[in-house]
């Protein structure tokens, strides 16, 4: 299936308060691009019929008439779902793509109150026409992934069968889109789209085989991303030379699986029954949660040499409970060694982002920590080595419920994400937290280095 035209994208850039001076500049879509503004970095994206992605730093031309403009490939997420504009005013919307917390802000006004156009608005609205840019297809295709979309529409622009393969098995033609890695002439050159899915398969080092192609339809789309589809690729590669691979007996792969299956310690832990468990939920789609109940269950066991020690679980349930008699025991534990030891707030390093005084606060002491294991139900005070080291840091969410987070990063010049969001005994922080908190995220990132 050819596609007449090509492809735009969309970015979530740096929310602005809601008294955003007038003379910041406001991402608009105008003369067929997106132009977005992230600090001193201006850029622009061009969807259809050429795909271009180019930016500036150091402020706009009439600021700098000399910067220059430079190709890059966009790693964030170009295309979001469309929603109809309301035309009354509604109780905020389960959905975290349009929850607000004063960082995202409704974009549709009730007919009785016509005030000034929001600058989260006038976002939300040049998104929507980046996306109306592209043909209705490539905007479905690109939907579901959460980041690195840029990749799969070259793809799609300019190998004619990609098309047909990405409304197939969505997550082979990711996979093939991020390791051409937007090179337009090689994917002109090869038209690998028009090989047998089995066939495109050697291209990421598998075998060629009916059992690959049916494992890569099994994983969702939203679980899929450019930090973890080369993890997948290994996972799948592993799996494949095991004897009983649990992946072919699963109704579905997501993120969690994957994370768990990628570590050799949670793999050896992890029972088909728990496997099938994480797979069914949601929740695991987006971000791996079980996975660190058993990495920091073990970690707990071997730290308090315990002589019952659980190996595998059966099940999340049975999880859950041995997670929570180890954490009880630990919690203690460190208590005793705080007090033992004399720790104080100096051993800790300055948290790399400020939080939000009754929202989001920071833990700044190993005190701090065990409190909020205590209060929390959760094993967090074993995370006080790592603060220490710099790799995590935690803190207390408020609002708009209670839950404990941490953020880590992969190296010191990646972005600091989520580690872990939970709520109280290690329940799923609900979609409006997780919302809440990535757009802190979000506002926070240009801060630090």
């Amino acid at each position: 299936m050819g596609l007449q035209g090509g492809i735009r994208c969309v970015l979530m850039t740096v929310p602005m308060p809601h008294s955003a001076p007038s003379d910041i500049p406001v991402d608009v879509f105008e003369g067929g691009s997106l132009r977005l503004f992230q600090g001193e970095t201006e850029m622009s994206l061009t969807a259809w019929p050429v795909p271009r992605a180019v930016r500036r730093r150091g402020g706009s031309t009439a600021e700098n008439p000399t910067a220059r403009w430079d190709s890059f490939l966009p790693e964030f997420r170009v295309v979001y779902p469309y929603r109809r504009k309301k035309t009354r005013a509604t109780p905020p919307p389960s959905d975290p793509d349009q929850l607000t917390f004063g960082f995202l802000e409704e974009t549709a006004s009730s007919p009785q109150t016509k005030g000034p156009v929001r600058p989260a608005q006038r976002r939300k609205e040049a998104f929507d026409q980046f996306r109306f840019s592209m043909p209705k297809p490539v905007a479905r295709v690109l939907e579901p992934f959460r980041n690195n979309q840029w990749a799969l529409l070259v793809l799609l622009r300019y190998d004619p069968a990609a098309l047909e393969l990405a409304e197939n098995n969505p997550v082979l033609a990711f996979s093939l889109a991020q390791k051409m890695k937007g090179d337009r002439e090689m994917i002109a050159a090869l038209k690998c789209c028009q090989m047998r899915q089995r066939d495109l398969l050697e291209m990421l080092q598998l075998p060629s085989s009916n059992r690959a192609v049916n494992l890569f339809r099994k994983v969702s789309s939203t679980s899929i991303n450019g930090d973890n589809w080369s993890a997948l690729v290994e996972v799948i590669r592993k799996e494949l030379d095991a004897p009983k691979s649990p992946l072919l007996h699963l109704p579905a792969i997501n993120s969690g699986v994957v994370e768990i299956l990628g570590n050799e310690t949670t793999s050896r832990a992890a029972t088909h029954q728990l496997l099938a468990e994480v797979s069914e939920e949601r929740a695991e789609n987006y971000r791996g949660r079980v996975v660190h109940l058993i990495s920091s269950t073990l970690q707990m066991q071997d730290e308090m040499h315990t002589r019952d020690r659980v190996t595998s679980f059966s099940s999340v349930e049975r999880l859950k409970e041995v997670h929570s008699e180890i954490t009880a025991r630990y919690r203690r534990r460190i208590r005793q060694l705080l007090d033992a030891n004399g720790h104080s707030a100096s051993h800790f390093r300055n948290p790399p982002l400020p939080g939000i005084p009754g929202r989001i606060e920071p833990i700044t002491s190993p005190e701090g920590l065990v409190n909020e294991g205590e209060a929390q139900g959760n094993c967090v005070a074993s995370y006080a080595s790592k603060v220490q080291a710099g790799t995590t840091f935690i803190y207390r969410v408020l609002e708009p419920e209670r839950a404990t987070l941490s953020i880590v990063r992969a190296s010191p010049f990646a972005d600091w994400k989520i580690g872990e969001l939970e709520g109280p005994y290690n329940t799923d922080a609900s979609a409006e937290t997780e919302q809440f908190v990535e757009s802190w995220l979000d506002r926070n990132r240009d801060l630090v280095s």
